[in-house]
Formats: structure tokens, C-alpha cells, sequence
């Protein structure tokens, strides 16, 4: 309870160049692979960043909500979003309506904050989600073998917190404790990919870059060190 209460988000400004990597494209595939086309509905985007989801939602034809903690990001989100809100996710959804929406984005968002407070983050979304609207949430895994190999090298011979090579990070999940979780909040999980970043070489300190590859196939996909899971409010 009371690392909530100290918790402060993190304020991270960054812009576009962030996606003109190769494995971003490719991460951005699968992404657009699983947002339905918007058809003049409403979405959201929780922790939008700079607005790089929230033009490609608007450019798929939906009216888009972006938030952030970030001035910046939001300024630039602004040019493409319907209405912005900056302020922490929390916050920011208690103070909207229930069944607004059709379709959520929390990418690479719920591993920045205690579990605690990222439960209370996917409950608010549920509530504001219209019955049969769609969340898509992105994280690391702590059960891939990337995770599995750098939590055994940080935590048990280290004796340090794994962060997922990420110092911002605070909780990382395992497939399986997300996909928990958001069951019991009441989602139906529909799809789940896993894909991969890099193998990491602890003893010499280096890192080669993996060509992304996923998989949506069980057990495969609950393997990758980030995955990505689409489910929605029944």
C-alpha cells in the first residue's frame, strides 16, 4: 500500500525516431495486424507517448483519446488525437465515464508501475470499455528465456532486482500472472503473441539482436519476452 502512495510515474519525452528501427517496424506490424479498422469509433490510448499509436488508430479511422504524464508527448499527441488528457493513467480514468469506448491501448505501460497499481489500471479500463470492446496490452515476460536467464543472473547470483534491462520498470509479470489477472478482472482473452528483443550474454556483458520472431501458437506464444494480448470486455 504504501509503495503506491510514494510511486510517481516517470515523465518521458521521446519522438518518432524511437519507431524507425527495424525491430519496431516489425513490432508495428503485428500491432496494426490486430487493431480492427475504427469505422468513426472511439479508442484510447493509455500512455500514448508522442502519438505514434494514436495517428496510426486515427489514420485507421477511429476517434482517438490519448494520455500521458508528459507535456511534450502530449503536445505532440494533440495533432492527432480527438482529446488528450495528461496526468497518470489512474487518475486520468476515474474521471471517465463508464462504457465509453471501443478499444483500449496499453502498450508497454503496466510494467511501470507496482502490481497493485496496475490492477486498479485494468479495472478502471474494463469500466470505461463498452461491452464487447477490445483492450490490447503489451509487456515483457518474466517467463521467457530471456527473462528467465536475466532474473537467475540479477536476482540469484547478483542478488539485485531484475528491471527487464529497464530502469523504470517496477513489476515484471510472467505470461501467466497477466493472463490471471486480467481474467479475473473479467476480460476474454482472445489472442496472445510472443515476440523476442535479444539474447543477452551476462559473463561478457553483450547483447546480440534476435530478427523478430513471434508466435501466437500455444505454448509458444506465452514464451516471448514481450507479448502482446487481445481480449475484451464480454
Amino acid at each position: 500500500m504504501n509503495q503506491n502512495k510514494e510511486f510517481q510515474p516517470t515523465n518521458t519525452p521521446f519522438d518518432f525516431s524511437k519507431y524507425d528501427s527495424t525491430y519496431e517496424q516489425k513490432r508495428i506490424e503485428i500491432l496494426q495486424g490486430l487493431i480492427p479498422p475504427g469505422h468513426a469509433k472511439r479508442a484510447i490510448d493509455i500512455g500514448s507517448g508522442p502519438g505514434f499509436f494514436v495517428k496510426l488508430l486515427k489514420d485507421g479511422d477511429w476517434k482517438v483519446t490519448a494520455i500521458d504524464t508528459d507535456q511534450h508527448n502530449i503536445e505532440k499527441a494533440s495533432e492527432y488525437a480527438f482529446d488528450v488528457y495528461q496526468g497518470d493513467a489512474i487518475s486520468v480514468l476515474s474521471g471517465l465515464g463508464e462504457g465509453q469506448f471501443d478499444l483500449a491501448l496499453a502498450l508497454e505501460l503496466i510494467e511501470h508501475m507496482p502490481r497493485e497499481m496496475g490492477e486498479n489500471m485494468l479495472k478502471s479500463i474494463f469500466r470505461i470499455l463498452k461491452p464487447g470492446g477490445r483492450l490490447l496490452i503489451s509487456t515483457p515476460n518474466r517467463h521467457s528465456p530471456e527473462g528467465l536467464a536475466g532474473a537467475f543472473w540479477k536476482e540469484k547470483i547478483r542478488g539485485k532486482k531484475w528491471d527487464a534491462w529497464d530502469v523504470t520498470h517496477v513489476h515484471i509479470y510472467s505470461s501467466g500472472e497477466i493472463l490471471k489477472l486480467l481474467k479475473q478482472i473479467g476480460f476474454s482473452v482472445d489472442s496472445i503473441t510472443g515476440y523476442h528483443y535479444e539474447v543477452y550474454f551476462p559473463k561478457i556483458g553483450s547483447r546480440k539482436l534476435l530478427p523478430l520472431t513471434k508466435s501466437s501458437s500455444f505454448p509458444f506464444n506465452l514464451l516471448g519476452f514481450n507479448i502482446i494480448i487481445g481480449c475484451y470486455k464480454p
